[in-house]
């Protein structure tokens, strides 16, 4: 029995014997400590590795860049201010153009209206030339028909003298007889209406002259063909005339 444990001890099938070293406790607490050492050392070199990754080492070129930096966006400031000015500027000169294009424009306005009173009152006082000697009485010296705001809506102009020297003043009245044509057929219209008097001509009452101005609508789509005016006084007929349009 002997004799084959002691073969089986020296067969590849033997058990394992492991031979460890016992390091006394000073050196294995001089190991630890070097250890320890050596961690902190790595530790503190993979600090100092973060720190000078995260933080530039030429601290003076980045306070150089930093003061660049400031004095651009000062410039850039002063820059917008000064942009800024001068489209407040311009924004202001423009309406102030805008102003006096709309002041010229009231302006051209009113000097067109000038010159339109200015021809009325010009063919007015030629208006008021001596009549014909033949010419007595109450004569009707001018008439005019025109446009006002619409096609339907029309304006006259009249101009009534008493020629020679009178020595009294003339009242009357003015009555028009407005003929037009409606779908091809002849219409006529009188003013004033006896249904509306008052949206007729005024009355006249005048020593040398008068002016008679009015308006009237016609139905849409109706053609003036011609416009008879007639004065009368204390119901008597005293002139008339037709005029064409």
């Amino acid at each position: 029995m002997k004799w084959k444990l002691w073969l089986r001890n020296l067969s590849v099938s033997a058990p394992r014997v492991a031979v460890r070293t016992q390091l006394p406790w000073a050196v294995r607490a001089t190991l630890a400590a070097a250890a320890a050492a050596l961690a902190v050392i790595g530790l503190f070199a993979v600090y100092q590795y973060g720190r000078n990754i995260g933080v530039p080492v030429d601290h003076a070129e980045v306070l150089d860049e930093l003061e660049r930096t400031r004095e651009q966006l000062r410039l850039a400031k002063e820059d917008r201010d000064r942009y800024a000015a001068a489209a407040v500027q311009s924004e202001n000169q423009l309406n102030i153009e805008r102003a006096a294009q709309d002041q010229l424009a009231q302006q051209l306005k009113a000097i067109e209206g000038d010159n339109a009173r200015l021809r009325g009152d010009l063919a007015f006082f030629e208006s008021l030339l001596p009549a014909a000697s033949a010419s007595r009485g109450v004569v009707i010296r001018s008439f005019k028909l025109q446009p006002d705001g619409d096609d339907n809506t029309l304006r006259y102009r009249l101009l009534v003298q008493q020629s020679g020297r009178p020595d009294k003043d003339f009242v009357g009245a003015v009555e028009l007889k407005v003929n037009f044509l409606r779908e091809g057929r002849p219409v006529s219209l009188t003013l004033p209406d006896a249904a509306n008097p008052a949206a007729g001509p005024a009355p006249l009452s005048f020593r040398h002259y008068q002016r008679v101005e009015g308006t009237f609508s016609v139905p849409e789509g109706a053609t003036v063909r011609s416009v008879q005016v007639v004065i009368s006084s204390g119901g008597e007929m005293r002139t008339q005339q037709t005029f064409a349009m």
